[in-house]
């Protein structure tokens, strides 16, 4: 299987990092970069949906998680880096730096928005316009999805804390 709309989104996501790392060097190598990444996001961006897209409701959802924002990036990472250093891009450290950044935080929106049924191809799939419509909603969730997880923790344990101060002002 292969997912187009995470292949689609790639490109342009990551197209322009390659763009802007090479375009000190003049047009036609920033060019030859963001040609590259767009051939190579075409091909294993959409490999790359399609694994998340299997694996969107695996358990335990740490492991899945680690494998997705962990291993399967740095294996993907490889390759493009190794494909950018043939092609000579100029810039690649820092190019590559970024992407990885992006790459993990991408993996796990994929896998985030999929668990809620959009970015999904084949029997499960919605329209292309109607996920992108879903998306400015799901960055947001997912952006929110860290303090609202901290908060929560912090709750619990202020009432941790706050039980066990009242137990002790009982034992008094």
């Amino acid at each position: 299987m292969w997912n187009w709309k995470a292949a689609v989104l790639s490109i342009i996501l990551r197209g322009p990092i390659f763009l802007v790392a090479a375009v000190r060097r003049g047009w036609i190598a920033a060019l030859s970069a963001l040609i590259t990444e767009s051939i190579f996001c075409a091909v294993s961006a959409g490999f790359y949906g399609a694994i998340v897209q299997s694996l969107k409701d695996g358990e335990p959802q740490w492991l899945t998680g680690i494998v997705l924002a962990g291993v399967l990036p740095l294996i993907f990472q490889g390759l493009e880096y190794l494909l950018h250093w043939y092609r000579g891009t100029p810039h690649l450290r820092i190019a590559e730096i970024v992407s990885v950044i992006v790459s993990a935080i991408s993996a796990l929106f994929n896998w985030y928005a999929m668990r809620r049924g959009t970015l999904l191809v084949g029997t499960q799939s919605r329209s292309f316009g109607g996920d992108l419509s879903r998306l400015p909603r799901l960055v947001f969730n997912f952006l929110a999805l860290l303090p609202r997880r901290l908060a929560s923790l912090a709750k619990k344990n202020s009432f941790r804390v706050s039980a066990e101060q009242t137990d002790l002002s009982l034992e008094s």
